[in-house]
Protein backbone atom coordinates (compact mmCIF):
# COMPACT_ATOMS: atom_id res chain seq x y z
CA UNK A 1 0.00 0.00 0.00
CA UNK A 2 1.26 3.45 -0.93
CA UNK A 3 1.21 6.48 1.31
CA UNK A 4 -1.92 8.43 0.52
CA UNK A 5 -3.80 11.39 1.88
CA UNK A 6 -7.05 10.27 3.50
CA UNK A 7 -8.97 13.51 3.22
CA UNK A 8 -12.67 12.85 3.04
CA UNK A 9 -15.08 9.96 3.31
CA UNK A 10 -18.86 9.68 3.10
CA UNK A 11 -20.64 7.19 5.37
CA UNK A 12 -24.33 6.39 4.94
CA UNK A 13 -26.32 4.17 7.31
CA UNK A 14 -29.80 4.53 8.75
CA UNK A 15 -28.67 2.64 11.88
CA UNK A 16 -27.19 5.45 13.96
CA UNK A 17 -25.07 3.06 16.07
CA UNK A 18 -23.38 1.66 12.95
CA UNK A 19 -23.07 5.16 11.50
CA UNK A 20 -21.25 6.42 14.59
CA UNK A 21 -19.15 3.27 14.88
CA UNK A 22 -18.02 3.40 11.26
CA UNK A 23 -17.33 7.11 11.61
CA UNK A 24 -15.07 6.49 14.59
CA UNK A 25 -13.26 3.67 12.78
CA UNK A 26 -12.61 5.90 9.76
CA UNK A 27 -11.16 8.60 11.99
CA UNK A 28 -8.94 5.96 13.62
CA UNK A 29 -7.78 4.82 10.16
CA UNK A 30 -6.77 8.41 9.43
CA UNK A 31 -9.53 10.17 7.48
CA UNK A 32 -9.53 13.90 8.19
CA UNK A 33 -13.19 14.54 7.31
CA UNK A 34 -15.85 11.92 8.00
CA UNK A 35 -19.15 13.05 6.52
CA UNK A 36 -21.97 10.99 8.04
CA UNK A 37 -25.50 10.74 6.69
CA UNK A 38 -28.48 8.72 7.90
CA UNK A 39 -29.91 8.48 4.37
CA UNK A 40 -28.53 8.35 0.84
CA UNK A 41 -30.58 11.32 -0.40
CA UNK A 42 -28.75 13.68 1.97
CA UNK A 43 -25.44 12.11 0.98
CA UNK A 44 -26.21 12.69 -2.72
CA UNK A 45 -26.96 16.34 -1.97
CA UNK A 46 -23.56 16.68 -0.30
CA UNK A 47 -21.86 14.78 -3.14
CA UNK A 48 -23.29 17.22 -5.70
CA UNK A 49 -20.61 19.69 -4.60
CA UNK A 50 -17.93 17.47 -3.08
CA UNK A 51 -15.73 14.53 -4.08
CA UNK A 52 -14.59 12.25 -1.24
CA UNK A 53 -11.79 9.68 -1.33
CA UNK A 54 -14.22 6.90 -0.36
CA UNK A 55 -17.91 6.11 0.12
CA UNK A 56 -19.12 3.54 2.66
CA UNK A 57 -22.82 2.68 2.59
CA UNK A 58 -25.26 0.29 4.15
CA UNK A 59 -27.44 -1.64 1.70
CA UNK A 60 -30.83 -1.78 3.43
CA UNK A 61 -32.04 1.76 3.96
CA UNK A 62 -35.29 3.65 3.45
CA UNK A 63 -35.73 6.32 0.76
CA UNK A 64 -32.83 5.05 -1.36
CA UNK A 65 -31.14 1.67 -0.89
CA UNK A 66 -27.38 1.30 -0.89
CA UNK A 67 -27.62 -0.30 -4.32
CA UNK A 68 -29.67 2.60 -5.70
CA UNK A 69 -27.20 5.00 -4.09
CA UNK A 70 -24.32 3.14 -5.76
CA UNK A 71 -26.06 3.42 -9.14
CA UNK A 72 -26.54 7.18 -8.64
CA UNK A 73 -22.86 7.61 -7.74
CA UNK A 74 -21.68 5.58 -10.75
CA UNK A 75 -23.96 7.60 -13.06
CA UNK A 76 -22.40 10.91 -11.96
CA UNK A 77 -19.17 11.56 -13.93
CA UNK A 78 -17.80 13.83 -11.17
CA UNK A 79 -17.79 11.03 -8.58
CA UNK A 80 -18.20 7.84 -10.63
CA UNK A 81 -14.68 6.63 -9.89
CA UNK A 82 -14.83 7.10 -6.10
CA UNK A 83 -14.30 3.72 -4.41
CA UNK A 84 -17.55 2.43 -2.92
CA UNK A 85 -17.94 -0.10 -0.10
CA UNK A 86 -21.36 -1.66 0.48
CA UNK A 87 -22.01 -3.29 3.83
CA UNK A 88 -24.88 -5.60 4.59
CA UNK A 89 -25.93 -8.58 6.62
CA UNK A 90 -27.59 -10.16 3.59
CA UNK A 91 -25.63 -13.00 1.97
CA UNK A 92 -27.92 -13.36 -1.06
CA UNK A 93 -26.12 -14.06 -4.31
CA UNK A 94 -28.55 -11.76 -6.14
CA UNK A 95 -27.36 -8.86 -3.94
CA UNK A 96 -23.77 -9.55 -4.95
CA UNK A 97 -24.59 -9.86 -8.65
CA UNK A 98 -26.53 -6.59 -8.72
CA UNK A 99 -23.83 -4.70 -6.85
CA UNK A 100 -21.00 -6.08 -8.99
CA UNK A 101 -22.89 -5.18 -12.16
CA UNK A 102 -23.37 -1.65 -10.77
CA UNK A 103 -19.67 -1.15 -10.02
CA UNK A 104 -19.24 -1.78 -6.30
CA UNK A 105 -15.59 -1.72 -5.24
CA UNK A 106 -15.75 -3.82 -2.08
CA UNK A 107 -18.23 -5.61 0.20
CA UNK A 108 -18.31 -5.83 3.95
CA UNK A 109 -20.56 -8.10 5.97
CA UNK A 110 -22.25 -6.91 9.16
CA UNK A 111 -21.28 -7.39 11.86
CA UNK A 112 -17.61 -6.62 11.31
CA UNK A 113 -14.66 -5.74 13.51
CA UNK A 114 -12.10 -2.95 13.12
CA UNK A 115 -9.51 -5.16 11.43
CA UNK A 116 -12.00 -6.40 8.80
CA UNK A 117 -13.23 -2.88 8.22
CA UNK A 118 -9.73 -1.43 7.87
CA UNK A 119 -8.79 -4.19 5.39
CA UNK A 120 -11.90 -3.43 3.30
CA UNK A 121 -11.12 0.28 3.26
CA UNK A 122 -7.57 -0.24 2.02
CA UNK A 123 -8.61 -2.91 -0.48
CA UNK A 124 -11.16 -0.49 -1.95
CA UNK A 125 -8.66 2.38 -2.07
CA UNK A 126 -5.97 0.17 -3.63
CA UNK A 127 -8.37 -1.24 -6.24
CA UNK A 128 -9.51 2.24 -7.21
CA UNK A 129 -5.90 3.42 -7.49
CA UNK A 130 -5.00 0.40 -9.64
CA UNK A 131 -8.00 1.01 -11.93
CA UNK A 132 -7.07 4.68 -12.28
CA UNK A 133 -3.46 3.81 -13.17
CA UNK A 134 -4.68 1.22 -15.69
CA UNK A 135 -7.00 3.77 -17.31
CA UNK A 136 -4.13 6.27 -17.52
CA UNK A 137 -1.84 3.68 -19.11
CA UNK A 138 -4.53 2.70 -21.62
CA UNK A 139 -4.96 6.36 -22.59
CA UNK A 140 -1.21 6.64 -23.24
CA UNK A 141 -1.25 3.49 -25.37
CA UNK A 142 -4.25 4.71 -27.37
CA UNK A 143 -2.52 7.98 -28.32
Amino acid sequence: MRDRKLNSVVVVDDDLVYLQTVGLMLKKIGFDHVNMFSNACDALDWLSGNKPNLIVSDWDMPLLTGHEFLEEVRANPKISEVPFILNTGNLSESYWSKAIASGVTEFLFKPFNFSEFKDSVFIALDLAEFESETRDENKKIAC
